[in-house]
């Protein structure tokens, strides 16, 4: 297989790395003074609904095992978002067994361009609708919080110096079932993350957030993920890590598309 493919593989995770599972941990609770899972949510869910931008910077370290062949990427993720308008600009910079590549887009009311190699494309309208769709479901915390608000229980809680860091192990069943739910409310247009998740087998899923104790802000999103995917009638075996850090709250005023990558880009042709 060819490193495009996996990078599409990995540009899909990004999102679902956005998504979690039903947990095995029991709901314990370990804290000082008295406050529990459910109010760190709450409090949590309040303050993101307050985010107007922020900057996700991310690690992820990917094992895919086919029967042809075992590939191991790296991937770093730089991204500076404002949430409404949508706005953002994102670079990723992938390697494959000593295969570099780097991704760079950029989106605003001028459009969506993407940069593979050396070369501007913009995307069609039809295509940026579905792109959008799983790019706001990264830029939306608190939607993300609301979703696993009704888990809440299943959370185990820590609370150190300053901040509160919350823990779950999920079963791939159970996180399945959130995954669908996700997918479906995200709408209709959003084909291509329908097509792939439905070939998309959960085994097991572990992640630890941390929210800032003084803000209610996530500032650490860590995930690990066991799963097999079926992709051009092969199946592959997935091991994945992902350290996500989230800073800048509120600091960036806004993200423009350079007038240089507007005149440069060619409109991508041929996508339904």
């Amino acid at each position: 297989m060819k490193l495009k493919l996996y990078s599409l593989i990995v540009t899909v995770f990004i999102v679902l790395a956005a998504c979690s599972g039903t947990t095995e941990s029991g709901g314990e609770i370990s804290v000082d003074i008295g406050i529990d899972a459910q109010e760190v949510f709450e409090k949590s869910i309040a303050a993101q609904e307050d985010v107007t931008s922020f900057r996700m910077m991310a690690n992820m370290n990917q094992t895919f095992d086919s029967n042809e062949e075992e590939v191991e990427i790296t991937s770093k993720i730089d991204s500076n978002m404002v949430v409404d308008p949508l706005a953002f600009h994102q670079v990723i910079d992938m390697n494959a067994n000593g295969e570099a590549m780097q991704m760079e887009s950029y989106y605003s009311e001028a459009g969506f361009f993407m940069k593979q190699g050396e070369e501007w494309m913009e995307f069609p309208d039809e295509m940026t609708d579905s792109l959008l769709t799983m790019q706001q479901s990264q830029a939306d915390p608190s939607e993300q919080m609301e979703m696993l608000k009704k888990y809440v229980d299943e959370f185990k809680l820590v609370e150190n110096e300053g901040t509160y860091v919350m823990t779950m192990k999920a079963t791939g069943e159970k996180y399945q079932e959130l995954l669908d739910e996700t997918v479906e409310n995200m709408g209709q247009q959003n084909e291509m993350l329908q097509g792939f998740t439905e070939q998309l087998k959960v085994n097991e899923v572990e992640y630890t957030l941390t929210i800032g104790k003084a803000d209610f802000l996530i500032r650490e999103f860590q995930m690990k993920m066991d799963s097999e995917i079926t992709m051009e009638d092969e199946s592959i075996s997935m091991l994945m890590e992902m350290d996500s850090q989230f800073e800048n709250y509120n600091e960036i005023e806004e993200v423009t598309v350079p007038e240089e990558v507007i005149q440069q880009a060619k409109e991508m042709p041929g996508i339904s």
